[in-house]
């Protein structure tokens, strides 16, 4: 079993193991993808990998759904992102969207720039921090969020029309709590002790096959 140092952290790379690891690995195959026991059922993670590979499956969905309307009102897919949160949100700041979409504020910087280039959202001084700005549509880009909402709202329908307002809610706050664990996973990962570790068998070379003996007959 891997060892956690004193911040709880795994101490070993990944794919190394000691002792009985190397046992189990070829009585297990494929090896456990969690520990928790909501997930594992007589020895196997079968149920919780099928899981991911679903929410998988729905993420590649919605991008795909995302470059759709993003094509349709002449943004790209990230940008489309930035345009309905500043829609939703008033005053939003460079900040509040890169933590709402897990992503980096000077990729947020960088991209509402080109969307104030094109006329779609304006900048306003935030007095009270001269660092940022608040963040608001113009009226180009209010009229391009009114001219996709019908498609928008033909889509949603569409694909979330299985939920009842039970399971919405239910869905609403499971996601919420996942993401949530998901920014503890995202520091774990880009930790000094794991960000630039690989398994072994990603940094050994492969075996070069023996060439056979040439024949000394003629």
């Amino acid at each position: 079993m891997a060892k956690k140092n004193q911040h709880g952290r795994i101490s070993e790379p990944y794919g190394q193991s000691a002792g009985a690891g190397a046992s189990r690995r070829e009585e297990f195959y494929p090896p456990l993808t969690t520990s928790l026991k909501a997930f594992v059922k007589d020895g196997s993670d079968r149920e919780f990998r099928q899981l991911i590979f679903e929410m998988n499956s729905l993420f590649n969905q919605m991008k795909r759904h995302v470059e759709h309307f993003a094509r349709f009102i002449g943004v790209s897919s990230a940008q489309f992102s930035f345009i309905m949160i500043i829609a939703e949100i008033s005053n939003s700041t460079v900040r509040q969207i890169a933590e709402q979409m897990n992503v980096t504020s000077p990729f947020v910087t960088a991209e509402i720039g080109k969307l104030v280039d094109m006329g779609i959202v304006a900048k306003k001084e935030n007095s009270s921090d001269r660092r940022s700005s608040f963040l608001k549509l113009t009226p180009r880009g209010e009229n391009l969020v009114r001219e996709l909402a019908p498609i928008l709202c033909r889509a949603n329908d569409l694909h979330f029309r299985s939920l009842t307002e039970e399971r919405a809610r239910v869905l609403t706050e499971t996601i919420h709590a996942i993401v949530v664990d998901g920014r503890r996973v995202i520091h774990e990962l880009e930790s000094p002790d794991l960000r630039n570790t690989m398994a072994p068998s990603a940094t050994s070379e492969p075996a070069t096959p023996r060439k056979p003996p040439r024949s000394t007959r003629r």
